[in-house]
């Protein structure tokens, strides 16, 4: 059952996370730059969100199974705060200037350009983070 649940998991990583590096590099203006940003992330919040679920749920199955070795694991520690970062910058761009982005379509504000840098920085830092948990280098 484990490779079941470690398969999903980063079969969920991939979707959410290569989706949200999309949306996130349309927004620094790395990517993307004809497409208008509402359009972007229109198009790809839902499977982003299921991409996120399927990872979040197999995740919480992922620690159960080895929560006794994670609960100490100081790299475990730091890919759940940038978890916890890249959930509240998530939150904070949507509750904020993310309502607004159809105003802003063309010329993207530097608080939303901001927000996709976190969130590369934040993701980035939970998948290595998360990787050096699963190989036991901490």
């Amino acid at each position: 059952m484990f490779p079941l649940v470690e398969t999903s998991h980063v079969l969920g990583l991939a979707t959410s996370v290569g989706l949200i590096l999309v949306t996130d590099l349309r927004l620094v203006g790395a990517a993307l730059t004809r497409e208008p940003v509402s359009d972007v992330m229109k198009q790809l919040r839902t499977w982003m969100l299921s991409g996120f679920l399927v990872m979040f749920v197999s995740g919480g199955f992922l620690f159960w199974s080895e929560a006794a070795r994670l609960y100490y694991s100081p790299t475990f520690r730091i890919k759940l705060i940038f978890l916890l970062l890249a959930g509240v910058n998530a939150i904070f761009f949507e509750t904020t200037i993310g309502k607004s982005v159809v105003d802003w379509n063309t010329i993207v504000p530097a608080r939303a350009k901001f927000a996709g840098w976190a969130s590369l920085v934040c993701w980035t830092a939970v998948i290595i983070f998360g990787r050096w948990t699963a190989y036991g280098l901490n």
